[in-house]
């Protein structure tokens, strides 16, 4: 694979340098990528001179990524395509500032490639951690976004007790919809009850499945995501959340929570 990469990455090396290599290039696609624009417009939103943006536009052009029509400019089909994909770039590099205080040192193999590839989705996020102070921040923070949540989708391969404990306040007013491994499971059942888990399934909007061993704990709702990690050294990391209310993050939790869904096994007692 990596040998493929490396070909194919000597064909378009070029094209990366002509993209990346210059600000006023990468400038005025952005900006085109909002929908067509005159000179002035592309004046306003890149604060560059006329001379400077027409030469740009000029190579741009040349290069078939951008359009000229009666005194405005666009993208072209070319142009929309591989602005998508810069875009995707630079909020995965602004995501990895943030997401390197969870991501380094932890466990990523419990996140599909093809998710790992939108990293970018979560841009907007930022992570919680413990304090000498405050031990318990980021479960009180997410304790905080649960009490407010409509619909909850929780996945764990832990048994974190401040989430048992809940279980009753979140089923009084959001629909449930918990995934858990075998040895977790089998611990809900014993705390909880098997007969208090199957008259919620029967009486509440909630839902419960049985999923093969993985490594992290992680909420979506719709108001929140979060998202817990395992260390490198096999052990779960409690002091580290990474939480955003973005929509394009929960967006992007609701498809690692549905890419389980697949795999899982509905639980009816």
């Amino acid at each position: 694979m990596s040998s493929n990469i490396l070909k194919l990455y000597e064909k378009v090396r070029d094209d990366l340098k002509f993209l990346t290599a210059s600000d006023v290039r990468t400038k005025i696609i952005i900006v085109l990528n909002q929908g067509s624009k005159n000179l002035g417009d592309l004046k306003d939103k890149t604060n560059l001179n006329s001379s400077t943006i027409l030469h740009g536009m000029s190579q741009l052009e040349e290069r078939n990524l951008i359009l000229k029509k009666s005194g405005g400019y666009s993208l072209s089909q070319t142009g929309k395509i591989v602005v998508l994909n810069l875009t995707n770039l630079i909020k995965a590099f602004t995501s990895l500032g943030e997401l390197e205080k969870i991501l380094l040192k932890h466990e990523i193999g419990a996140i599909p490639e093809y998710l790992l590839e939108r990293i970018g989705s979560l841009n907007n996020s930022f992570v919680v951690e413990s304090t000498p102070t405050d031990v318990m921040k980021p479960q009180t923070i997410h304790a905080e976004l649960l009490s407010k949540a409509n619909e909850v989708r929780y996945i764990s391969s832990v048994l974190l007790p401040q989430k048992i404990e809940m279980f009753e306040e979140i089923l009084e007013k959001s629909s449930m919809q918990l995934m858990l491994t075998s040895e977790v499971l089998e611990k809900w059942i014993e705390i909880k009850g098997r007969e208090n888990l199957k008259k919620a399934l029967l009486e509440k909007n909630f839902k419960l499945w049985k999923i093969e061993d993985i490594k992290l704990s992680f909420t979506v709702a719709d108001n929140f995501l979060a998202l817990g990690l395992f260390s490198t050294d096999g052990i779960y990391d409690l002091h580290k959340y990474l939480i955003s209310k973005d929509k394009e993050a929960i967006e992007w939790g609701n498809r690692l929570f549905n890419y389980y869904l697949e795999q899982a096994e509905e639980v009816k007692l």
